[in-house]
């Protein structure tokens, strides 16, 4: 009933400091709904991503050369076959693949994204379908008929959502097969349009599949040393039996479907919610000095109390109920504005960072949150002031001259030191911003070596069941180049199994003549002849690739000056061989790995930003799976020409689906550019709530100051000061503070900036300008915020002044 009494009275606290409580809990709405916008994208997208059954229990078999990054959990299919008889530490196994999966006999061919997998796989994950059934190893009777289920997104695509397509057949890769389910929203494993179960016997590749992810269900209380004794035999006896497939040295361990799966922005994560509870922190210094001067302004009324007899932990009770309802009501208010925020910044998260499966949003865990941090948040700011007010005596109330102010030179400093605090923490947020605008801005302008303007890209996907050969799909994707590249509107087109400045597929090389006691990796491009054309990459000394090389399947590679740099320090390349293991692999198996180096072309950025490696250009021809085309658009907008290509390819295969449509400026936006651009908007908009919360608790302790010191201006202008002697008085008073939160502020970004260090690009940890931009800014501001009650003390009448008194 106590607290009842207290929470009616703070209420009528609040009605009667109206002007002061709404900005107190607007300050807390702020924090709070920040700090919880962003624990909902951490809950959804690293805490609680995956809706599957004991998904910690869900592992994958990672083999790892311990001196490299990276590990690898892909496996052919007589290897997980391998796996599968002989290991014993699993309840069920099973493998997954990302497929291009062809649908025909509904239109116009669409292009799917297919998940392979065994008979026993949706099983294995846990998950009931919404409609339907799941397949069961019992579909897997030489008798039975060929079915397939259907992931959410797709069936509400296509089908509209419709419980009927239940039972109906699709052409999916050339075979009939029935639908028997569907799968709920938040089953996206590896984000399939259908889900695909087939045989996999050894030696053979049912569908084309001819490498696998391989997932299994860890038998209770299986130690990572027990895994390892378990799976290294296996793994020994592969690595005998396909020499080159693993690394010579290597470590068996498992990953789990987490670790497997992670965000691309669980670092980015982190650090913005740790950047959130700065701007909570500034936001609870803001309220712990509005309350501090409405606890000092009731100074009177808490030592007359205090004199008759009240309990100080009495009245500490009732204050601290007071900030726990003003949180509260800013919690509900943050709550609406952590909605409207979250879904802000899901529309910023860059494409393909987070879990298909992550489901974002306002739910129980998340309130919770929020509720536990309103509470802590309470108790921060409202125990200081309720304890600082709660001293007050008697005696020193009424010597104030019962104007209810009883501040004395501790409270001042007290309050002071609120705004150090406010200042500096603002410092570290926009710096963190600067940082981040800074590495935006310089990848925004980095040289990539390569032509952007004027060209389409897109996917030419030849599908495995429909050309088999890969020698047919090599001389098929030449026959499109022909076409192409006689077409009216297109200056030229070439094909790739990436596009640049993307990165590819990369392997090490070896050069006979200058052997390496580690073979390091380089980029692969399998090309045709005019690609090198297309994006503008200059040749600097021999020739480029030719018709001849690409038709003749001539052992020739063009390499870049940093592969020349790398392993001819001398410059001596041309004529050289170098030698490529992987290419003696299948798929490829070529019998001779040797290419002679014919020509020497300009570095490009074909990595992204980060990772630049040498990069080779070999004929398509050699590799036979390359389907990237880029297309060079005799018109401004490249996208005007989709629908000639379109009308070429399916005048050579009217069922040939096309996609990945974009141009390359569109890829450097969403791929290269898009988490830097997250990163800068984020820190950005925390770093200007930051700002805004200083400057308001700035205002207010000035404006508390000037109405304290109200006698002492009015003494000191009836003394002959002007206007100019109070503005340089208030001005003064907070150029101090900030001066000291600048200082602070600056070390302690300094310091916090080492955390960014993998974060930023081509900008410094220490980095003068960013800092001097800061200072600047938060002096202007912070000036700006002194500059009214410095006005409103310049215009006081000293007789109205003295008279007060």
């Amino acid at each position: 009933m106590q607290v009842l009494a207290d929470a009616r009275l703070a209420l009528r606290q609040i009605r009667r400091t109206s002007g002061l409580s709404a900005t107190a809990i607007l300050s807390i709405a702020l924090g709070i709904g920040a700090a919880t916008a962003i624990f909902s994208v951490v809950h959804g997208v690293i805490i609680d991503p995956f809706p599957y059954r004991d998904v910690d229990s869900l592992v994958s078999i990672s083999v790892r050369n311990p001196t490299q990054r990276g590990a690898r959990t892909g496996y052919t299919v007589d290897q997980f076959l391998e796996i599968q008889r002989r290991s014993h530490i699993f309840t069920g196994l099973t493998v997954s693949t990302i497929s291009d999966v062809l649908w025909t006999g509904a239109g116009d061919p669409q292009q799917l994204r297919g998940n392979h997998t065994t008979f026993n796989g949706l099983e294995l994950m846990g998950v009931p379908p919404i409609t339907g059934r799941i397949f069961t190893p019992a579909d897997g009777a030489d008798n039975a008929e060929s079915v397939c289920v259907l992931g959410y997104r797709f069936w509400q695509r296509q089908f509209g959502g419709d419980p009927g397509v239940v039972g109906r057949t699709l052409a999916l890769n050339g075979k009939q097969r029935t639908v028997v389910g569907v799968m709920p929203p938040r089953f996206m494993w590896r984000g399939a349009d259908v889900y695909l179960p087939v045989h996999f016997r050894q030696g053979e590749s049912p569908e084309g599949v001819r490498y696998t992810h391989v997932l299994g269900r860890l038998r209770p209380g299986v130690t990572a040393a027990e895994a390892e004794t378990d799976l290294r035999p296996i793994v020994e006896d592969l690595s005998r039996s396909e020499p080159g497939a693993f690394p010579e040295k290597f470590k068996v361990g498992l990953m789990t479907f987490a670790e497997t799966f992670p965000s691309g922005i669980r670092r980015e994560l982190y650090l913005l919610l740790a950047s959130v509870g700065l701007l909570l922190l500034i936001a609870c210094a803001n309220v712990s000095n509005l309350l501090l001067a409405r606890g000092l302004a009731r100074g009177t009324e808490m030592a007359v109390r205090l004199a008759v007899g009240a309990p100080r932990r009495r009245l500490i009770s009732q204050l601290l109920t007071e900030g726990v309802v003003l949180a509260l009501l800013g919690c509900a208010l943050g709550v609406v504005l952590a909605w409207v925020g979250m879904k802000a910044i899901l529309t910023v998260v860059p494409p393909f960072t987070i879990p298909d499966e992550s489901d974002v949003r306002i739910h129980l865990p998340v309130l919770g949150f929020s509720l536990g941090l309103t509470v802590l948040s309470a108790l921060i700011f409202g125990l200081g002031p309720a304890i600082a007010v709660t001293k007050s005596s008697l005696t020193d109330a009424l010597r104030s001259g019962g104007r209810g102010s009883v501040a004395g030179r501790g409270h001042g400093l007290a309050r002071g030191a609120l705004v150090v605090t406010e200042v500096a923490l603002s410092v570290v947020m926009l710096t963190s911003a600067g940082l981040m605008v800074r590495s935006l801005l310089a990848a925004e302008g980095e040289e990539l070596g390569i032509r952007t303007n004027n060209l389409l890209t897109l996917r030419v996907p030849l599908s495995n069941t429909r050309y088999p050969e890969s020698g047919k799909r090599a001389e098929t994707m030449e026959v499109l180049l022909e076409r192409l590249n006689t077409t009216p509107g297109i200056v030229e087109a070439a094909v790739n199994t990436s596009w640049h400045p993307l990165g590819n597929f990369s392997a090490p090389v070896q050069v006979p003549s200058r052997p390496q006691a580690e073979s390091p990796r380089v980029n692969l491009n399998p090309v045709s002849s005019r690609y090198l054309s297309v994006y503008s990459i200059p040749l600097k000394s021999g020739r480029g690739l030719t018709q001849a090389d690409v038709g003749q399947q001539r052992h020739v590679v063009v390499v870049s000056e940093r592969f020349v740099r790398s392993f001819f320090p001398d410059g001596a390349a041309l004529g050289q061989f170098i030698d490529i293991p992987v290419l003696k692999q299948p798929p490829v198996k070529l019998a001779d790995a040797r290419l002679e180096i014919v020509g020497v072309v300009a570095d490009t950025a074909g990595g992204g930003f980060e990772e630049q490696r040498p990069e080779l250009y070999l004929p398509h021809s050699l590799i036979r799976v390359s389907e990237c085309l880029t297309i060079r658009s005799a018109a401004v907008d490249p996208m005007t020409v989709l629908p000639t290509v379109r009308a070429v390819i399916q005048s050579l295969d009217r069922d040939q689906p096309v996609t990945q449509v974009r141009t390359v400026e569109a890829r450097i936006s969403e791929q290269l550019l898009a988490s830097r651009r997250f990163n800068a908007v984020l820190f950005g908009v925390f770093s200007v709530l930051g700002l805004t919360l200083a400057a308001v608790g700035i205002y207010g302790v000035m404006a508390n100051s000037v109405s304290r010191r109200t006698n002492e201006i009015g003494v000191r202008m009836a003394m002959g000061a002007d206007q100019w002697d109070i503005y340089r008085l208030v001005l003064g008073e907070g150029g101090r503070l900030l001066a000291a939160g600048l200082a602070v502020g600056s070390l302690a970004a300094i310091a916090s900036a080492r955390l960014l260090t993998q974060m930023v690009w081509r900008a410094r940890v220490f980095d003068p300008i960013t800092i001097g931009a800061v200072a600047f800014l938060l002096v202007a501001v912070g000036l700006a915020a002194c500059w009214l009650p410095a006005r409103r003390g310049s215009r006081l009448d000293p007789l109205s002044a003295l008279r007060s008194e």
